[in-house]
């Protein structure tokens, strides 16, 4: 089943619009909300402009390793970019690749690139790396657009990796970032506290939860034909139901509404009980369970989700633990994706699914 890319309208434009016009942008939102399909409309939308390269980072199977994993990312990224198709060091071996590489792109220093990852020193082998998309900017006469995605998770390999990357990156004239993350707290630390190594780098971004309008918009626009009434949907209540049991939550939504269009004259017994407790709730199972597994090895930490799922304060209604200790659970659990903080003391889980397999255990 193809899953629908549900609007974000207001989003896609700024961001397409933003990019175009030089700007700098921070995308935060917890994982599966959306934020790499939402980038990679945008990106779509401006990678057949000649005028623009387009280079896109997932930085989270590298981080997990060390400075050099990261630096070959960067390199090898950037290489796809230009047409050098293949993992960084697959190209390396191919002989015609890497002689047609240093021929066109001599004055890069390319040949002093390869010749570092033979060398010790990781951090410069990195500085060089995050200096490639301007160097290609000039030498191409073109914008370079970077999208790093989990920027969070460079946080792994410490405060240093962070503040290289601002160090080289604020002197770029010729390229423009989007840096995603789905921890939104050290998200937060990165970019938004006077101390973070990326304080008023860009413009941040909040991707929330889809509204009922997001939807209905949806369904109007790519399914007029959709159902027997005029607004073109067979059941409103239908669609009501979507957003309430899941919360808006982008990408289960996405899959509600892709069986919806499926189906659509399914009713509630058969939406909630066919489809979402039977099909979406056990194909998710194995990964919420595994995750309460991780949760579990923190201690009190599955009492303070349990209290957080039926929209609780954890530091009113867990009195026989001292607040430093809520707090330490929490932050783990907000660091970790679990939940976002809505106000003061009131935090909401970021998987509904999750409250429907704390109510089942």
């Amino acid at each position: 089943m193809k899953y629908a890319f549900i609007n974000r309208k207001e989003e896609l434009l700024k961001l397409t619009n933003g990019l175009k016009k030089g700007r700098d942008y921070v995308l935060i939102a917890p994982r599966r909300f959306g934020k790499t399909a939402l980038m990679k409309k945008v990106l779509d939308n401006i990678v057949d402009d000649d005028k623009y390269i387009i280079v896109n980072i997932d930085l989270m199977s590298y981080t997990s390793g060390n400075i050099t994993s990261v630096a070959e990312c960067v390199i090898e990224k950037v290489l796809n970019s230009l047409g050098f198709i293949g993992k960084l060091k697959k190209i390396w071996r191919n002989m015609d690749f890497t002689f047609n590489l240093r021929m066109r792109y001599h004055d890069l220093e390319i040949e002093s690139l390869l010749q570092m990852f033979k060398g010790d020193d990781e951090w410069a082998l990195l500085e060089e790396a995050l200096q490639l998309p301007e160097k290609i900017a000039i030498k191409e006469k073109k914008k370079v657009i970077v999208f790093y995605d989990e920027f969070g998770e460079l946080k792994k390999l410490g405060k240093r990796a962070i503040e290289l990357f601002r160090s080289v990156i604020q002197h770029h004239e010729h390229v423009h970032y989007v840096f995603a993350g789905s921890q939104e707290s050290i998200m937060n630390s990165i970019f938004l506290d006077k101390s973070g190594a990326f304080y008023r780098f860009g413009e941040v971004l909040y991707l929330k939860e889809l509204n009922k309008d997001d939807v209905y918009q949806y369904l109007i626009e790519n399914f007029p034909n959709l159902g027997d009434n005029k607004m073109g949907l067979k059941d409103f209540r239908v669609i009501d139901t979507i957003l309430e049991q899941l919360n808006g939550h982008p990408y289960y939504t996405s899959r509600a509404v892709s069986f919806f269009e499926e189906h659509p004259n399914c009713s509630y017994n058969e939406f909630y009980n066919n489809y979402l407790k039977n099909d979406l709730f056990e194909q998710e199972r194995p990964l919420l369970e595994q995750q309460l597994m991780n949760i579990s090895d923190r201690v009190n930490a599955i009492d303070v989700l349990r209290v957080v799922a039926f929209g609780l304060n954890p530091y009113s209604e867990m009195p026989l633990l001292k607040e430093a200790q809520v707090y330490y659970v929490l932050t783990y659990l907000e660091n970790s994706g679990y939940i976002r903080k809505e106000s003061r003391g009131i935090y909401k889980l970021t998987d509904p699914l999750m409250s429907m397999l704390l109510n089942n255990n």
